[in-house]
C-alpha cells in the first residue's frame, strides 16, 4: 500500500492509502459514463513558488478521470504589467493538450490591458480570469467594469475569484450584472463568503454560475439548497485543491441535498460544458 502524498497524477496516490476509501466513494457516486469538467485550475508559476506544468495538470486529470478543465495563469511573479508572459505559457499548454484544456487569460485591471485583451481574444482564448485579492481591486472599480463590458462584447465568460479574503461580492457586482444581462460570469469558490446573499441576488440571472472549488461541504450544502443545481459547476482550484478532495466535498453536499443523478451530471459536466461544446 502506497503511503506517499498525493502527487501530480499519480493514480496510486489517488486510490491507495488514506485516500482509498474516499476515492472509492467518489467513483461510486459519480454518474456512470460522465465526462467530468473541472471549471477552475491553474497552469504556470505563482508568487508562492507553486508550479503546475501542462503535463502535471494533464496527469492529474487523467488519473482522476477528468476529461476537460478550464485553465488560467497563476499569480505569476514574472507577469510584468499585462500578464502577457503567463498568458503565453497558458496558450502553449493549451496547444499541447487542446482537447483537455479550455484556455482563459489573466489580466491586472490596474495596468494597461486593452492590447493584451485584444491579443488574447484574437488568439482564441475562451475566457478571462480576474482575481480581486491578488491584484487588489474592487469589483465595481471603473476599470474592472470596463473589462466586464469588453468580455460581454467579445462574448467570453469571466471567472472571478469570489472566495477567501473577499469582502464585497454581491453589492459591487449587481449594477454590472443588471446592465449586462449577456455577460457570462463564473463565481469562483461559489461566492462562499456571501453564499446566501449571492444565491438570492443572482437567482434570476441565468448567466451566472457558482463554481465549487475548495468550498467546505457544509457551505456547498447551503448552495445546493438555495440555488438551482443547473447553475452550479465543479472546480478543483489545482494546485490549491486536489481532485479527490474537491470532488468528495461537492458530492457529499450534493448527496445530502438530495440531488438526482441528472443534476449531478450537470454539476460535474453539463452545466459548464454548454458554454464550451
Amino acid at each position: 500500500m502506497s503511503t506517499k502524498p498525493l502527487s501530480s497524477g499519480d493514480l496510486g496516490a489517488l486510490t491507495n492509502g488514506a485516500m482509498a476509501e474516499v476515492w472509492g466513494w467518489v467513483r461510486a457516486k459519480l454518474p456512470a459514463g460522465i465526462e467530468v469538467f473541472d471549471a477552475h485550475a491553474h497552469i504556470g508559476t505563482d508568487v508562492d513558488s507553486r508550479v503546475v506544468t501542462a503535463e502535471d495538470m494533464k496527469e492529474r486529470m487523467d488519473a482522476a478521470g477528468v476529461a476537460r478543465a478550464i485553465v488560467f495563469p497563476l499569480n505569476d511573479p514574472n507577469a510584468r504589467d499585462d500578464f502577457s508572459g503567463p498568458n503565453d505559457v497558458l496558450w502553449n499548454a493549451y496547444e499541447k493538450f487542446p482537447d483537455a484544456f479550455v484556455p482563459f487569460f489573466r489580466l491586472n485591471p490596474h495596468k494597461d490591458y486593452e492590447a493584451e485583451f485584444a491579443r488574447c481574444v484574437d488568439r482564441g482564448f475562451l475566457g478571462l480570469k480576474l482575481h480581486p485579492v491578488s491584484q487588489e481591486f474592487e469589483l465595481d472599480d471603473e476599470r474592472v467594469v470596463r473589462l466586464f463590458e469588453m468580455a460581454a462584447e467579445a462574448d467570453i465568460p469571466v471567472l472571478v475569484h469570489a472566495g477567501f479574503a473577499m469582502q464585497r461580492i454581491v453589492e459591487p457586482l449587481m449594477p454590472t450584472i443588471e446592465r449586462l444581462p449577456g455577460l457570462r460570469l463564473i463565481l469562483g469558490h461559489s461566492a462562499m463568503v456571501e453564499v446566501l446573499a449571492a444565491t438570492r441576488a443572482f437567482a434570476d440571472h441565468p448567466n451566472i454560475l457558482f463554481e465549487t472549488s475548495v468550498v467546505k461541504a457544509k457551505d456547498l450544502y447551503v448552495l445546493f439548497n438555495s440555488m438551482d443545481p443547473s447553475r452550479v459547476c465543479f472546480g478543483s482550484d489545482i494546485p490549491y485543491g486536489d481532485l479527490p478532495s474537491t470532488m468528495h466535498a461537492a458530492l457529499l453536499a450534493a448527496d445530502a441535498a438530495g440531488l438526482s443523478e441528472d443534476e449531478l451530471s450537470g454539476v460535474f459536466s453539463r452545466n459548464i460544458r454548454r458554454w464550451f461544446p
